[in-house]
């Protein structure tokens, strides 16, 4: 894990990483503070890049495969952040000498093992929650929802294919890798006698799991910030990034926030930044979901006892009633206090901070995103948790008249 936070006003943008990489070697958790994740994508241009999430790429460090880009690259100006993201990205997807093709079957493996394990998992959780029948057709239900994760959002619309795909590409993973999927079906889930539907379900999921804009695989996060020729404030593009299949990276972008004549002070966090986030919504992320939950599952129950309470209502028309509230008072009710509580810590917590931020000076801002990713680090070592966050952190600044420059780094 690691603790990564940006913050940005119209002056610059300053980005902070700790150290720690956590390496699991037979089970055994072990956790070194020496790892860079935050560098300049390109040398003399006022971009700079860190990764959370997987080190790697198909065995090749972020560190290693950042270094090659600004060695190799030769990039000149670009009108947008995003513009340099892509061309980092199109430099790994021709990087035959990292990626070999022969290799990129074993990537794929990779990728679709992780989600078939996925699938195993969120079966194993619907049994142990009281879902009833067989295990093939627990494991049945499992497969159609992952499913239809990968044809719908959650709000119902339905999901696009990745754009750094060409079109058709979903024909060419179904023809190169159709036996490497129908291997691993066979190795998962051969203790279960699958039904046709499932069978061609699970083949689907392996092309979907390449195409589709769905992460369920393990991910490296990437975090671009700086100015395009064309941007007079700070911007960042967050990505998320999996495998390289058939030649290509597969990956999506998932963020972009920029600062502009309107938006004058922002602050990013990501990875394990919890105790950044308590500090900065006066409620620990965890808390904050249980809360809403609690007051969920309260809602629930209390639609049950009133309704049930009515004896001397048709059943049909009590037991109507009561679906229609918990399908629909109930959410609403949670979100309508989602919401109430929502603007006060935006009242109360945030915007008095983002104020501060919004006039501080390129030290201000360079000092305050150590601390807290600092912040994160003392949270891990008092509470003796797990230290996943930790070591040196890498601090750098970057404005347009002065580009990347490093306030605080590694070694000095």
């Amino acid at each position: 894990m690691t603790s990564e936070i940006v913050l940005m006003n119209q002056r610059a943008i300053t980005m902070a990483a700790d150290s720690a990489v956590t390496v699991i070697d037979g089970g055994k958790i072990i956790v070194r503070n020496e790892q860079r994740k935050l560098f300049n994508l390109a040398d003399g241009l006022p971009v700079g890049v860190m990764f959370f999430g997987a080190a790697d790429l198909m065995g090749h460090p972020w560190d290693v495969l950042a270094e090659h880009y600004r060695t190799h690259a030769k990039t000149g100006p670009l009108p947008h952040l995003r513009d340099y993201a892509e061309s980092l990205f199109n430099l790994l997807d021709i990087l035959e000498s990292f990626f070999p093709p022969a290799r990129q079957k074993d990537e794929y493996k990779r990728l679709l093992t992780s989600v078939y394990r996925f699938i195993m998992r969120y079966a194993y959780y619907l049994h142990e929650t009281g879902a009833e029948g067989p295990d093939e057709e627990i494991l049945g239900v499992a497969v159609e929802r992952i499913w239809k994760r990968y044809q719908t959002t959650s709000d119902g619309r339905s999901r696009k294919d990745l754009e750094c795909f060409p079109a058709g590409f979903a024909a060419t993973i179904a023809r190169d890798y159709g036996d490497t999927i129908e291997n691993l079906i066979g190795s998962f889930f051969s203790a279960f006698p699958l039904d046709l539907t499932t069978r061609e379900r699970l083949h689907e999921i392996g092309i979907f799991c390449v195409v589709k804009d769905l992460f369920l695989e393990d991910i490296t996060g990437l975090v671009f910030g700086g100015y395009g020729t064309d941007e007079p404030y700070p911007v960042t593009v967050t990505y998320h990034v999996s495998a390289v299949v058939g030649g290509i990276v597969k990956r999506a972008r998932i963020d972009e926030t920029r600062i502009d004549g309107d938006v004058h002070a922002s602050i990013g966090l990501y990875a394990d930044s919890e105790a950044t986030y308590a500090f900065l919504r006066g409620m620990e992320y965890g808390l904050e979901s249980r809360v809403y939950g609690v007051i969920h599952a309260a809602g629930r129950e209390l639609v049950d006892k009133v309704v049930a309470g009515f004896h001397d209502i048709d059943p049909a028309l009590r037991e109507s009633v009561r679906r229609e509230c918990q399908s629909e008072a109930v959410p609403q009710t949670v979100q309508n206090c989602y919401e109430v509580i929502n603007a006060f810590q935006q009242q109360a917590y945030i915007n008095p901070i983002l104020a501060v931020v919004e006039i501080s000076t390129r030290q201000d801002l360079a000092e305050t995103v150590h601390d807290l990713v600092a912040l994160n680090i003392f949270k891990k070592r008092i509470t003796a948790d797990d230290p996943t966050v930790g070591g040196a952190i890498d601090v750098a600044v970057i404005s347009r008249d002065t580009g990347f420059t490093w306030f605080k780094r590694q070694g000095g």
